[in-house]
């Protein structure tokens, strides 16, 4: 009894699977002639007992273009649960299904095959939707990581038009592994430092430290504090900043600047009121050692065709190094290695490295410096004022400079910053307030806010001098005072330069002087004959004045001294003025009494008691009483006072040599080229060598070799 039972179960499971089987077999035939309808209907029915292969004819159906049940997403919901399903999957049944290609390969081709159909599918929208949907539905696509890249990319640049630290703040947050993630965070902390500073005032910058510690912003935060506290670049205002913000990157800097702005000067009077206001300097060394090396004179000495410097003691003090060198302005001497310019301290230190075709001294802090034939403006830490773009550049007067680009000049302040617009022809230096420029070929006047006070009306006009200047129209001369006014009209052939608060106006080869108001003190009543030796000016209360060829002297109430029998007069010196007569020349006194004779060719003024003149083409001195001091054997000479110490530069065959007041040579005449150095030094050159002398002691400090 339980054998027949047992058989009959074995030949109902037998039916079921044949009935099954047969359900497969038709609906890979209906799919095989496209009867999609039926393959479909046979494939559900079969999906229950026999999963897999049902599940991979309906992802066949649905993954096909040709009929009305086409869906990726179905496709490839159908072709998972085929694959999942097929490892329970007999030997025996596998084999049996192969008939209709139905095997592990088919699926994983299957498989393949609509990946790359769904990522088209996907791709071909376009949208952060779609690669999303693509990403989440179609989990082993290999596909998928070429979706994420696209999708995150797609999701960054939208991210980027909107442009604020929220909408990357979001980004970061989606899509922390994304390629743009760096650029996006980048972006996030610059559109944040953006959004919380936007008026650019000091104080937000210090609420953005508060709130944004870490950010990498933050070094721009405090060096926007920085240039904001001292934007007038003043004494005071680094000094508040260095005590406000004693943690700030920027306050070595500003030590340094303040310092240098406030010792420009680098004279001891300076220094040592700094060290005396600024206890609390961090860089005493410098300061200190810029004490002991302010009042130091260095100069330059040469040695195997390489420059240094020498002391006053002619002690080498900077080793000759350089191909070239300047004497020192402000602390600092130019220097030249390898064709470049840069500056060194009275240390030797290299202060501003050589990087410069062409440099000036400093000047008041600042150098012009060249590049590439484009100059710009350095100040004494080298830091750039004015990058190396320009063309001409002026030096700095009251607090601007002029510059020029092209064929156009503005105004650049001690910042950097262009504070008048390059408008302008030309341009000059700043006067009591106001500047000369150009426009059009004609002249006019700004103020140092670039406004127009006087317009464009002249063909020439000259700066400001003691609230007066003088300009020109239609080839004629007048004075305007600061707001326009005439003082003179444009009138005259020729003005002069006030002395003694009187000036000379001459007019149809007339000349006489008018005062600050315009006034005409001495009338135009002289001859101007043009000579370049008339000395129309005022000194020692009188000025000289000429009628027909004869000179007299006329005094600042107009009153005229003649002096009929002198063909020539000039101003007074120590009591004694030059008089010509006959071509002879004498001196008088100032009652008009002859007291030295007219025995010489020519005359100089008394400097110290003692006066060059000539006699028979050759030059000596003589003193007040007419006895000569110094003999008649030189060609040329320099004055005694000029020299001082007692000494004369006096000329024989082109040779310079120095005599005492009793004419004895101090310095044979020898030298071919004299310069001074200071009070007490010059420079001497002979045969293109060159040597340093102290006219105080008479003695040679330092003689290059061969000398």
């Amino acid at each position: 009894m339980i054998r027949l039972k047992t058989f009959l179960v074995f030949v109902l499971l037998c039916f079921a699977f044949s009935v099954n089987a047969g359900k497969i077999s038709k609906a890979y035939q209906a799919l095989k002639i496209y009867n999609y309808f039926e393959a479909k209907r046979l494939f559900e029915a079969s999906l229950k007992k026999e999963t897999s292969p049902a599940a991979f004819g309906l992802s066949i159906i649905y993954f096909r273009n040709d009929n009305p049940f086409s869906n990726i997403d179905s496709a490839y919901k159908y072709i998972i649960i085929s694959e999942i399903k097929f490892q329970s999957l007999s030997e025996k049944s596998k084999i049996s299904y192969l008939p209709f290609g139905f095997s592990i390969s088919a699926i994983d081709s299957l498989k393949n095959k609509i990946h790359l159909k769904a990522f088209k599918f996907y791709k071909d929208q376009n949208t952060i939707k779609a690669f999303d949907k693509f990403i989440s539905v179609f989990v082993t696509a290999p596909e998928c990581l070429d979706a994420i890249d696209l999708r995150n990319n797609m999701a960054f640049n939208e991210t980027m038009k909107i442009d604020t630290y929220q909408a990357y703040e979001i980004f970061i947050e989606k899509y922390p592994y994304s390629y743009e993630i760096k650029e996006a965070k980048e972006r996030y902390y610059l559109t944040k430092f953006k959004s919380l500073t936007k008026n650019n005032t000091i104080e937000e910058f210090e609420q953005f430290l508060i709130q944004q510690p870490n950010s990498p912003f933050a070094d721009e935060a405090k060096n926007k504090i920085f240039i904001l506290s001292t934007k007038n670049a003043t004494v005071n205002e680094y000094h508040n900043f260095i005590k406000k913000y004693p943690d700030n990157p920027n306050i070595e800097y500003a030590w340094l600047t303040l310092y240098n702005i406030y010792t420009a000067a680098y004279d001891l009077s300076s220094l040592l009121e700094f060290r005396k206001e600024f206890p609390d300097f961090p860089f005493q060394d410098i300061l200190e050692q810029d004490i002991l090396l302010c009042n130091k004179t260095l100069f330059p000495i040469r040695e195997n065709g390489k420059w240094g410097f020498a002391d006053s003691s002619g002690h080498s003090v900077i080793p000759c190094i350089y191909e070239w060198l300047e004497n020192f302005s402000e602390g600092l001497a130019e220097c030249g290695v390898n064709s470049k310019s840069g500056f060194i301290n009275k240390a030797g230190k290299l202060i501003i490295p050589f990087i410069y075709d062409q440099v000036d001294g400093f000047k008041n802090g600042y150098s012009v410096v060249q590049q590439n034939n484009k100059t710009g403006i350095i100040n004494k830490l080298g830091k750039r004022i004015l990058p190396c773009e320009y063309g001409e550049i002026s030096e700095f007067s009251e607090g601007l400079v002029a510059v020029s680009k092209g064929d156009r000049f503005g105004y650049f302040n001690e910042l950097g910053n262009l504070i008048i617009p390059m408008n302008y022809t030309k341009a000059f230096d700043f006067h009591e307030g106001l500047a000369a420029v150009e426009l059009g070929g004609q002249s006019g006047y700004i103020n140092t806010k670039g406004e127009v006070v006087i317009g464009f009306n002249y063909d020439w006009v000259d700066n400001f001098n003691n609230g007066l200047a003088k300009v020109k129209s239609l080839k004629k001369m007048g004075l305007i005072s600061k707001n326009g006014e005439f003082v003179l009209r444009c009138e005259y052939d020729l003005i002069g330069d006030f002395r003694d608060d009187v000036v000379m106006v001459m007019k149809d080869q007339k000349y006489g002087f008018a005062d600050r108001k315009g006034n005409l003190v001495i009338p135009l009543e002289y001859d101007y004959s043009g000579n370049f030796w008339l000395p129309l000016a005022f000194k020692n209360g009188a000025a000289v004045a000429e009628k027909n060829k004869k000179q007299g002297l006329v005094d600042i109430t107009g009153k005229y001294i003649t002096t009929k029998e002198f063909d020539r007069i000039e101003p007074f010196s120590e009591g004694l003025a030059p008089v010509l007569k006959k071509d002879k020349w004498g001196f008088i006194d100032e009652k008009m009494k002859l007291q030295i004779p007219f025995n010489y060719q020519s005359v100089g003024q008394f400097n110290d008691c003692i006066a060059r003149v000539t006699k028979n083409d050759k030059i000596g001195f003589i003193n007040k009483s007419g006895k000569v001091v110094v003999d008649f054997l030189y060609s040329g000479v320099e004055g005694f006072s000029q020299l001082s110490n007692g000494l004369c530069a006096v000329m024989l065959e082109d040779k310079i040599g120095f005599v005492d007041l009793s004419g004895k040579f101090i310095v044979p005449c020898e030298i071919d080229n004299v310069d001074k150095v200071n009070v007490n030094v010059l420079k001497f050159e002979k045969n293109s060598k060159i040597a340093y002398y102290n006219i105080l002691t008479r003695n040679y400090i330092w003689k290059e070799e061969g000398y």
